[in-house]
Order: structure tokens, then sequence, then C-alpha cells
């Protein structure tokens, strides 16, 4: 038994030895002549075209059929073989010096074995490689998977990221001259279908800025409910096959698990649909759903590329909303996120940083991008004379500084929480969103939200007849959806669980603000932070206003419609107040043919004072609200394309895979169908309102900088015996 041992590790020697010494032996002379190769930065080469070329002897990595079963038996090696038939890669950025590599065929540069390099099928991080530049003209690929790099055989042509038959690496090299090519396949992705000189968006960051606002996004919504409600990713590691998938893992076959959405779009849990994304899109994006996101960064580009040059993106939580997710729908019982607010918001926070380091990857760069996180007027102004868009991030959350109607809060606790807030970017906040919580009252609901606000708080709205100038909703009595029913009647009563309105009346939240709202509200202004006053209790929005005029302080907001409306539908004093203020005032978007009245009645009062004639108009997209549909005499007055821009762009229709989206028929399926709306109301709407919206980003930026230059710091309080 110990000679057979000895005997075989002789042999096994011997085979190590043989190859060894074949290894050993000098390279073959240059096969081909050495090509001009890349010498640039690495985050350059992104969507570029090249060949690779060994700098030992010229031979080119080309693919080739290796057999086996990985991958079809394809893999990649290097040959003696012209630059004209060497193996073409498309460079598609993951992030800053990573990459997907990938052939005319969408093959992917990848590994599934520790050994050798095949042509993947996938993406993923086994096709994900990490370049380095180690000379001037030289490049290594360091494999994400395995986090080895790959080396080059000389003598067989073979790439491995280890070789047992040359563990010593005799006559192999591991860094690689990178030849500039033509005739790639670009990676899939969706397109904005704009053209033109983007230098024509340039500007003075002294003089006015021109272009549109969107006051009220929620381009990181995808996270919250736990992140699985919301289906689709404004970007992927992977890209858009990866980004915008069948929505079926999260809202279940036929969207039978997306119980919420359902239910909010059509009223009807037992709705279905087809699930399908990219390339097909049979269902989704529509302007209508509230379940699947809208903000493909491909299409925020191209609504940028319209005429957008700022968006406030709000971060989103609704603790109640979230626990009744993560409850009923399969695919939040398996690594949902937490439904903390806190928590949400800073990993919401932290994607955006993500987002924007992402579109600079795909720019070439840190800083390259188009999409810029801004937190301070002139920073905003800069990027946009640069030719970028400005993005700021604001909070819209039930329980903001995990502030419920059951939590503790203290000054402390809020002083320090608004600290990291403001250290993370975020500059606008609302006091409460859709329940009450420790800051005061929110506009009260009845139905579904008058159910979440027990569950929130541990009470329904007490409510009471709305004043004579204010506009209320009629309530039900009983448990909210099932509190009239036979037997949950009875139980619900002598439970103390069916409240009892007047339903012949108007309802208004007998809440207002509470004292540490108050304190909220005076340490915003201290931050020079800005306030929205919509989902505010109309109590809670007098006596935000009375601090506001108090402390002559601008930084207000009503930035999609949810202020109080006066009793016959006309701007509430409190709104006109805010606008008096120096505020902001936009309204909910609809088509072109109607928001001309809604944008108007803002505009008319804006006239009046000595701020800017600046209204835009809200989205709110993904935000559980739907979008305006094409308009109703599209069918003999349509939007023309390709249409110009006033900023010399030509846009055509969008193309989503195998897609084709235009606002005739589609209205705001997505969010890059806003550069179409906003030319259709240039179009159709009047000059003073379509100048109005071009006005919007620099009346909100005036605003902004008449907040950071308050200097008054006497906290005043309304609500004081």
């Amino acid at each position: 038994m110990q000679l057979a041992r000895i005997s075989t590790l002789l042999a096994c020697v011997t085979v190590w030895s043989s190859g060894a010494l074949a290894m050993s032996k000098a390279p073959e002379a240059p096969s081909q002549p050495q090509a001009s190769g890349y010498t640039g930065d690495v985050n350059s080469m992104a969507q570029q075209c090249f060949s690779v070329q060994s700098p030992e002897n010229g031979n080119y990595l080309k693919r080739f059929n290796k057999g086996g079963a990985i991958d079809n038996g394809l893999g990649y090696h290097f040959e003696n073989t012209a630059k004209s038939s060497a193996t073409k890669f498309f460079m598609k950025p993951t992030s800053f010096g990573k990459f997907l590599l990938t052939d005319v065929d969408g093959r992917y540069f990848a590994s599934h074995l520790p050994a050798e390099i095949s042509a993947g099928r996938y993406a993923g991080e086994f096709a994900e490689w990490t370049i380095n530049k180690q000379a001037n003209d030289r490049f290594s690929l360091h494999g994400t998977a395995l986090n080895m790099t790959v080396r080059h055989n000389t003598n067989d042509g073979g790439m491995y990221f280890f070789d047992l038959l040359n563990p010593f690496n005799f006559n192999s090299e591991n860094s690689f001259k990178l030849i500039p090519a033509q005739g790639c396949k670009d990676f899939p992705e969706i397109t904005t279908n704009v053209s033109g000189d983007k230098q024509a968006l340039k500007g003075d960051a002294n003089l006015p800025v021109r272009g549109f606002i969107d006051p009220h996004t929620h381009i990181t919504s995808y996270e919250f409910m736990g992140g699985k409600f919301m289906a689709g990713d404004p970007f992927h590691r992977w890209g858009v096959e990866s980004a915008l998938n069948d929505s079926q893992d999260l809202h279940g076959p036929n969207g039978s698990l997306d119980l919420i959405g359902n239910l909010y779009t059509f009223e009807d849990p037992n709705n279905r649909y087809d699930t399908r994304g990219w390339p097909d899109f049979p269902w989704w994006p529509n302007h209508y759903q509230m379940s699947h996101s809208g903000y493909y960064y491909k299409w925020i580009e191209r609504a940028y590329l319209g005429g957008l040059r700022m968006m406030v993106t709000d971060l989103v939580e609704n603790k109640v909303l979230c626990n009744i997710q993560k409850t009923i729908n399969p695919a939040s019982w398996v690594n949902p996120n937490s439904c903390n607010t806190m928590d949400s918001i800073r990993l919401q926070a932290k994607r955006m940083n993500e987002m924007q380091a992402y579109i600079d990857a795909q720019s070439g760069g840190p800083g390259k991008g188009w999409f810029r996180i801004v937190d301070n007027p002139t920073q905003a102004r800069q990027v946009i004379a640069d030719g970028k868009m400005a993005v700021l991030m604001g909070v819209e959350a039930s329980e903001t500084f995990n502030c419920g109607g059951k939590d503790t809060c203290t000054r402390a606790t809020i002083d320090a929480q608004l600290d990291e807030l403001y250290h993370l970017g975020i500059r606008t906040i609302y006091p409460t969103h859709k329940f009450n919580n420790q800051f005061g009252g929110s506009q009260a609901e009845s139905g579904l939200m008058n159910l979440g606000n027990w569950l929130s708080t541990g009470h329904f709205f007490d409510t009471m007849e709305c004043g004579h100038d204010t506009k209320g909703r009629h309530f039900d009595s009983g448990f909210p959806l099932i509190g009239e029913l036979p037997v949950f009647k009875q139980i619900l009563d002598a439970a103390n669980l069916n409240p009892v309105y007047d339903e012949a009346i108007e309802h208004c939240n007998e809440d207002g603000l509470s004292e540490l709202g108050v304190y909220l509200v005076n340490r915003l202004i201290d931050k020079n932070m800005l306030i929205e006053l919509d989902h505010l209790s109309n109590k809670s929005a007098t006596q935000t206003m009375d601090i506001v005029e108090a402390r002559n302080y601008s930084g207000v907001i009503t930035s999609h419609s949810w202020m109080s409306e006066g009793k016959n539908s006309e701007v509430h004093k409190n709104t006109r107040r805010l606008i008096e203020a120096g505020g902001f005032a936009t309204p909910m978007n609809r088509d072109a043919n109607n928001v001309e009245d809604r944008i108007s009645r803002y505009l008319d009062i804006v006239e009046q004072t000595p701020y800017l004639d600046g209204v835009s108009f809200a989205t709110d997209m993904s935000g559980l609200a739907g979008q305006p549909g094409p308009r109703s005499d599209a069918s003999i007055n349509p939007l023309e394309y390709p249409f110009t821009t006033e900023f010399g762009m030509v846009v055509n229709k969008q193309q989503s895979g195998n897609r084709s989206f235009e606002l005739n028929q589609d209205g705001i399926a997505h969010y890059g169908m806003v550069a179409d709306h906003l030319q259709d109301i240039r179009e159709n709407a009047s000059n003073r309102v379509y100048e109005a919206i071009m006005n919007s980003t620099e009346a909100y930026l005036q605003m902004w900088e008449r907040a950071e230059s308050n200097t008054n710091s006497a906290h005043f309080n309304p609500v004081a015996d």
C-alpha cells in the first residue's frame, strides 16, 4: 500500500514537472503586430468598445468552443488572429471601475468555475470585473465572485485564475492591452429617444434658471413598505433586465398578490394583470397603476432632456401599510426591509447616493453624470448651469423621527434625528402624513385611512364640523370597511370600536399642532429647512402659518394639492397665506387640457405678490397616485412626433425594449413621458401657464434662498395657553 502511494506521488510529480518544463520554454515570437492600446482612465471606458491583446505575443482574445457543459461549451482564449477577427467587448459599468463585458452575441466574459473563463449567459457577480490600470497601456481584470485576477498562459493561449499544471505562472501574464474597436453590440438598455446638442441645456449660474421643477416625486418608493410592494428599480447593477424584470416575484401570478395595489388602483383585490416587464412591458408601466415604479433612470433622463431642471424626491414610509404588506403578501415574508421609519429613510437616502454613483459610472466617472444631488440653492444653480439636473431630498412619512402616535419622542430625540437627516442632505420635511402623530393632526380621511389612523395611534380620527371657509370630507360611521356588517357590528359595538360620525356634515380633524409639533416647526426654521404643509390638518396648517408669519419665513411649500380647500373648492386662506409669505405652491398634475385651471388658481395669487410668477405641476408618481392619461381630444388633436423643445432637443416616441410609448395613447405611463407632457402643455395651454411652469425652478430656488437667508431666531408658540 505504501509503495503504491509513493508510485502515485512520483507519477503526479512527473506530470507536473513536464508541464512546468513546457511552461518554462521561451515564449513564441510575437504573432500579431502590437496595436495602439487605450491609455486613458478606467472609468472613461464606459459604453466603449474594445478588443483585448496580449502584450507578450500580440495574440487577440477570441471566443471559441472549448467543449463541456458550462455555458454551452463556449469560452475565450488568445489566438493568433487578425485584429479584425478578435472578439469585441462592450464595456457596461456596474459601478466605478467595475464592468460587464459583452460580445456581439450578448455573451458575457465570465467564469463559473475557479479555473477557466467562459462565455456566460447572464449578468451577475460571475460576469463582473474590476479593471485596474497597471501601466500606461496595461490593465488587469479581477473577478468579483471568486476574488481573483485573470492570467494568460502565453504558450497555450488559455485564460485562468490559476493553472494546476503551472502553479508558478511560468510564461504567463496578468495584464493586457485594451484596443479601441468598432462593431460592438450595445448592452441592452432603454433609450431616451432624444437628440440634440446638450450644450444648449447649460447656462449661467448668475442668471435666472429656465425650466421646470417637479416638487413632489418618489424615486426611492421601491424600497418602502418593506421593499416588497413597488416593483421595478430606478437602476440595477446588472442592468435594465434586472431593474425592470417580471413583477411576478413580488405580485404573484397575474398580480394576484398585489392586494394593496389592486385595492388602491382598482378597488378590487381580485384584479389581475400581466406582470411581465422588460423587454415587452405588455401592461405596465401605465398611467393608472400604483404598484410599479415609473422612475427608471433613463426615463428620468428623458424628462431632464425635455426641460426638467430640478426634482424634489421625498423619501417615503408608512409603518402601518408596511406592516400590512408584510402580513398579507408572502413575498414580504422573506428578507423584507425594516418597517422602522428612520431605518427606511436611511436606506432610501443611501439608495439615492448609489443611484447618483451608478449614473456617474455610466457617464464616465465620479461627477460626470447628469443626475446631481444638492443640499443648497447655490449648489443647485451651479449644477443646472452645468447642464445637469438638480435633485433635492425630502421626507414624507407618517412617523418621521419614529414619532408615531404610539411612540415616545422628546425634544432631544427630535434634535438628534433632525441633525441626522440634515447631515444626509435632506432639506424638506412633512410634519404629518396620512395619520396623526406626535407632532399633531393630519388631514382626516374616512375609510381605509381612518383604519390606518386607528392602527397607528390606537384611536380613530376625532373630527369636528369644518369652519365656514373650509371644505372637509364626509365620514362613515362604524369600524372602517366592516363596522356595519351583520354580526361584526354587534361585536365591534360591544368592544366600543364602532365610531359614530354625523354623516350629514363635512368633517375636519379637530387636532392641531402639539407642543412637540410647534417645537419641530420652529427648529426647521432655525435650520433654514423647508416645511411642507400638505397633509397637515387645517388646524395644524393654520398654526404652522402663524409661526411662519411671526418669524417672517418663506420656506413653506404646498407641492401636490394636499392642503385644505375653501368651502366652494376655491384656494383656501392658508394656501393664500403661504403664497403671500413667499412660499412655493404647485398643484397635482392633470393633462394639458385640465392643468391650466389648476395652475392658474395659484398663479392668480402669486401675480399679486412681489415674488416671481412661477408655478409648476407635481407628479407624485409611484407615491400611490395615478397619472394623467391622454387628453380627451388626443385622437383629433394629437401631440405630433417628433417635436422640438424650446431648447432645441428633438424628441421622438419613447422606446422601452419592444414597446413604444406615446402621450396620445399612453398618457404619462412612466416618468419619461413628462417630457412629452410639457410639450403638450406648451402647445395646448396658455402661454401664461407655460411661462409659469418654465419659471418654476427659479421661483423654487428664490424661495429656498429666502429661507436660507432668514436669521429670525425667536421661537413662536401659537398653542401656548
